[in-house]
């Protein structure tokens, strides 16, 4: 009798935790679009039909009933849907049987919530909102004063401060790495000046000959690119005017990252995250820079990787006399800066590349909430051993 009361509660907490999981997709995707999410109901995101209550049921309906595609226009369902409907599904599982009915478990339940949907906004459009942030810190703070005490209020406020010390510093010099060139900055403004005037003068010959209604129909036009203009950040233009490689919206994101881990295990979460990053996009980058033929920008990331492995490999297995390692040392110093002097060039040459940092950022911070210490005696032993 127990074990099916057990089974029935587990079931329970996943169905729970399933259709929460569909809110999450309505909050993030309708923080995207300004929409409320409360009214309207459920509706294709194409041609804007409402959904039926059977085709609203969590992860079986994408399956089952609409199988992926509007009853109505036919266009494709995004996977999104299911998986974080799934995911969520899972976590709050995996939550509830570790922790089980307590505060903690509703507390982490609502930072992994808020994580989720601050995932969703980073990656469809790079943008953190604030509101959301704001939530994420909030609770940060009030889970670290529930587990280490309410009285020790010095612990999520000194780690909330050295996550935005940290990420500011971090942002500020990755921009000064790789910042364009002054000189072709002030030759790109000159040549688009150029460019704007002759456009300019050939719009203005082109409204004198049309006709009213068809000027008033492109007047109409022009105010919805730029409404449109205003929600898509140019990231060339951003950094360049704050100076900065990471939006602040990832400060704010550190910050909360700062205050539920305390400022010790906020250094382990930051280089975490920078290598989940690395590892998730350095793929996909190596291809680009095959296929724009930046051979030798690749050959230098590539020897970097190989050489560092080579000696982690060595280094956990032998004991390297101190010239074997100060070769090593001095071959990856060569490689790491010939790799970032290319890296700028290639910069200068072809603009640079928004890629959403939340999602590692996030990632990190439940990684090193529950596997802290493992972590970092991991890299104690198998990482820091530049002196065999």
């Amino acid at each position: 009798m127990m074990i099916n009361e057990a089974l029935l509660i587990c079931l329970f907490v996943l169905i729970t935790g399933a259709c929460i999981g569909s809110f999450l997709n309505v909050v993030a995707l309708r923080a995207l679009s300004k929409e409320s999410i409360i009214f309207p109901s459920s509706k294709c995101p194409e041609c804007g039909e409402h959904i039926k209550w059977y085709d609203n049921i969590p992860v079986l309906s994408y399956f089952f009933t609409f199988k992926g595609k509007c009853r109505n226009c036919g266009c494709k369902v995004s996977l999104q849907y299911p998986i974080v409907e799934a995911l969520t599904a899972v976590l709050f599982l995996a939550v509830y049987i570790v922790f089980g009915p307590t505060l903690k478990s509703l507390l982490l339940l609502i930072l992994l919530c808020t994580s989720i949907v601050i995932t969703i906004t980073d990656i469809k459009k790079e943008y953190v909102f604030d509101s959301h942030s704001w939530v994420l810190i909030i609770f940060s703070v009030i889970t670290s004063l529930y587990l280490v005490g309410w009285n020790n209020y010095s612990f999520p406020v000194y780690g909330l401060i050295a996550g935005v010390f940290i990420m500011e510093i971090i942002a500020r010099i990755s921009y000064y790495l790789v910042k364009k060139d002054i000189k072709q900055e002030d030759e790109e403004p000159a040549q688009q000046e150029e460019n704007q005037e002759e456009t300019k003068q050939e719009e203005a010959s082109k409204t004198e000959e049309a006709p009213k209604e068809e000027v008033q129909a492109a007047d109409t036009d022009k105010e919805k690119n730029d409404e449109n203009d205003d929600e898509d950040i140019n990231i060339d233009e951003y950094m360049k005017k704050n100076k900065r490689a990471f939006g602040e919206g990832d400060t704010y994101l550190a910050a909360a990252a700062g205050a539920l881990l305390g400022w010790k295990y906020i250094f382990v979460a930051i280089a975490l995250a920078i290598l989940l990053q690395a590892i998730g996009i350095l793929p996909q980058f190596l291809r680009n820079l095959y296929v724009q033929k930046e051979y030798r920008l690749l050959t230098s990331i590539l020897l970097f990787f190989v050489f560092a492995a080579i000696y982690w490999v060595l280094s956990n297995t032998l004991t390297l006399p101190f010239v074997l390692v100060l070769i090593f040392v001095l071959l990856l110093t060569f490689f790491a800066i010939d790799t970032i002097v290319r890296l700028k060039k290639t910069v200068n040459q072809q603009g640079f590349v928004a890629i959403p940092f939340g999602p590692a950022l996030l990632l990190s911070m439940f990684l090193t909430f529950f596997f802290g210490k493992y972590i970092v005696l991991f890299v104690i032993k198998h990482v820091f051993l530049l002196f065999g």
